[in-house]
């Protein structure tokens, strides 16, 4: 694993004042669920067990068709692929096998995630694979800075191929800025989203992937990261944003709480909501337009058999 660089965004200093200020307005925003080694550690068995993503049948044959667009679309030369909010780094991963197999020889990877245990394991799993270049992870809040690019300057020659996987899903559109502000004319962006099919029970099959043992308790453990404990059942709806479908997990209070953030406590009172999870869907119009709008080329939209993931392959222009 190569060295790892940590940001003033992603500092304890940073860290300690972003979700003081979510607390305060009845929040525990998704950035901070995967900052803790117990957390991520949940997550990372929740997706695998959980997320369309990774489903062999399903998802993961998304992602497969988008690689092999993305092949088609890149120029010869040297490759240098970013993963931006890459999680665990797995999906990166496949994605540097299929560019190895289809003879790309020159390739470097650099892991990018607000959470530093995310960043090492990206990083090992970026390595793994055999002539790829794994160079010094970063470790940035996206959302407190959404232009990266000052942070991976000097740029490596070559095209760069910017992953943003899952992350228009959690932190919202607003969060594509990220994964664009690495883009200079010709490279490529691929960009995954949660999609709300218009088949009959789509809703319902969406929200079995929240409304479980194995999320409430992932979800407890990030409340019991701050310091609250026993806060009672977190459920989870359907709301409608400016963003378009949106899945809310809360938790109600019976009696008044205090978090507690190294030193410094937060009140929640009793009956007040604390929203802990949202979750973003988009259908394969709005992705579209939504990475029109940002001034790219869609060159494919790879969407699974369920119709609840789809993989973009997009090209500055």
């Amino acid at each position: 694993m190569p060295d790892v660089r940590v940001d003033e965004s992603a500092s304890p200093a940073a860290h300690r004042a972003g979700l003081i200020t979510a607390l305060e307005a009845r929040r525990v925003d998704n950035r901070f669920h995967y900052v803790g080694e117990r957390a991520s550690r949940q997550w990372r068995g929740l997706a695998a067990s959980h997320s369309p993503a990774q489903d062999a049948d399903d998802g993961v044959q998304a992602y497969d068709e988008a690689a092999m667009a993305l092949i088609t679309a890149l120029p010869d030369g040297r490759v240098h692929l970013i993963g931006v909010a890459c999680g665990d780094g797995m999906k990166e991963r496949r994605l540097l096998g299929a560019l190895r197999t289809a003879g790309r020889a020159q390739i470097s990877a650099t892991p990018v995630d607000v959470s530093l245990p995310l960043v090492v394991a990206a990083g090992q799993a970026m390595g793994q694979v055999p002539g790829v270049d794994a160079t010094q992870g970063v470790v940035v809040d996206i959302i407190a800075v959404p232009d990266l690019a000052p942070l991976l300057a000097p740029w490596l020659p070559g095209t760069r191929v910017v992953t943003l996987f899952g992350v228009i899903s959690t932190l919202g559109p607003d969060a594509l800025s990220a994964g664009t502000s690495l883009l200079a004319t010709g490279d490529l962006l691929l960009v995954s989203a949660n999609l709300l099919s218009d088949r009959p029970g789509a809703r319902d099959d969406v929200m079995a992937q929240y409304d479980n043992v194995p999320t409430r308790e992932w979800l407890h453990t990030v409340l019991e990261d701050v310091g609250l404990n026993e806060v009672g059942d977190i459920r989870f709806r359907w709301d409608e944003s400016p963003a378009g479908p949106v899945i809310v997990g809360e938790v109600t209070p019976a009696h008044a709480l205090v978090a507690t953030v190294e030193g410094i406590t937060v009140g929640m009172p009793a009956g007040d909501p604390i929203r802990v999870l949202q979750s973003f869907r988009q259908t394969p119009r709005t992705l579209d337009h939504l990475l029109c709008t940002a001034g790219l080329e869609v060159l494919h939209l790879a969407i699974s058999p369920s119709g609840e993931e789809g993989v973009a392959v997009a090209r500055a222009v």
